[in-house]
């Protein structure tokens, strides 16, 4: 759906395909730079949308620093030229170049709040990232 911002009507439909069976959408940013989002939907393909057709325009495969593809790309975030993914169901992010798909960075964040705290607390996994700027912000599923 695209809605109006100011007034929340709705102005139109579109459909998209990606690689899961169910065809779901599972993270999205924008790279301003470039002006096209970027979508997941927990394969190992980042998807580039054309930002006025919304059309794809390529796709990228996610490999790790050590080679091996990464799945399971979830919550998206760009971050100072990178796209960060949190990797679903697991404490950790990783940071990609948009053009080639290779990981720059990879952070593990199991310190933030550990499984063990987290189930004890009834909250879930990691998942949420958001750029502030100087820092990032982090969450997760009913923290």
């Amino acid at each position: 759906f695209i809605y109006d911002p100011t007034t929340l009507e709705q102005l139109s439909l579109f459909t998209y395909t990606t690689t899961t069976p169910k065809n779901q959408g599972w993270g999205i940013t924008y790279d301003d730079n470039n002006q096209e989002f970027i979508v997941s939907d927990g394969s190992q393909y980042l998807y580039f949308w054309d930002r006025d057709t919304l059309a794809e325009k390529r796709r990228i495969t996610v490999t790790r620093s050590d080679g091996t593809e990464q799945d399971e790309l979830n919550e998206l975030e760009m971050i100072d030229g990178l796209v960060c993914c949190n990797i679903w169901y697991s404490d950790e992010i990783i940071c990609v170049n948009p053009q080639t798909g290779i990981s720059e960075k990879e952070i593990g964040f199991s310190d933030l709040w550990s499984k063990e705290e987290r189930e004890s607390a009834g909250a879930d996994v990691l998942n949420g990232i958001a750029n502030g700027g100087d820092h990032i912000l982090l969450t997760g599923k009913l923290w």
